[in-house]
């Protein structure tokens, strides 16, 4: 029995990983703004999960998530050092370029990413859930325990303020 009830747990977890993992790792990523890290960060919760008796667990999400935000805040005072950048923007696939426009576009990428390093880990996070995944409003609401107004207000303010930093880099925030 207890076997059965392993594999139940195992097949939980793995579910909870395929639907949720993306969404855990980009609020990490707005933490910490770097993306090995932030997978690391996700891949330690998942394995200290699976040490962890089901019954104990009420939200097995919301679980994984503290997990790896402690873990961040943990490495981060290991570290003693601020994050470092992604390098995901990099590697986006699309058609062949110039290689004039793709040594601007490299160079752009990295003063955003330089900008975004510059905000609040607050105005971070809705920047992300926001433009990296898509998501409502509503739902960052329900994620961020927060109303929907608030969450209004957040992401304008956090706009604002990149927009703040995209010039002083230099970048019109219209081109972006």
């Amino acid at each position: 029995m207890p076997d059965k009830q392993a594999k139940r747990w195992s097949a939980e977890i793995e579910a909870v990983y395929l639907r949720e993992g993306r969404e855990i790792w980009a609020l990490l990523y707005a933490q910490c703004s770097d993306s090995d890290r932030a997978y690391d960060a996700l891949q330690e919760a998942f394995v200290r999960l699976q040490t962890q008796e089901v019954q104990s667990i009420r939200n097995i999400r919301a679980w994984v998530l503290t997990v790896a935000q402690n873990w961040l805040r943990d490495y981060a005072r290991r570290q003693n050092h601020a994050a470092r950048p992604a390098d995901f923007l990099d590697n986006i696939v699309g058609k062949p370029s110039d290689p004039t426009d793709d040594l601007e576009n490299k160079e752009k990428h990295c003063q955003i990413r330089q900008s975004l390093r510059q905000l609040r880990a607050e105005d971070r996070e809705v920047l992300v859930l926001r433009y990296a995944l898509g998501w409502s409003s509503k739902r960052m609401s329900i994620a961020l325990n927060t109303s929907t107004s608030a969450i209004d207000m957040r992401l304008s303010r956090a706009r604002k303020r990149l927009c703040e930093e995209l010039e002083k880099v230099g970048i019109d925030h219209e081109t972006v």
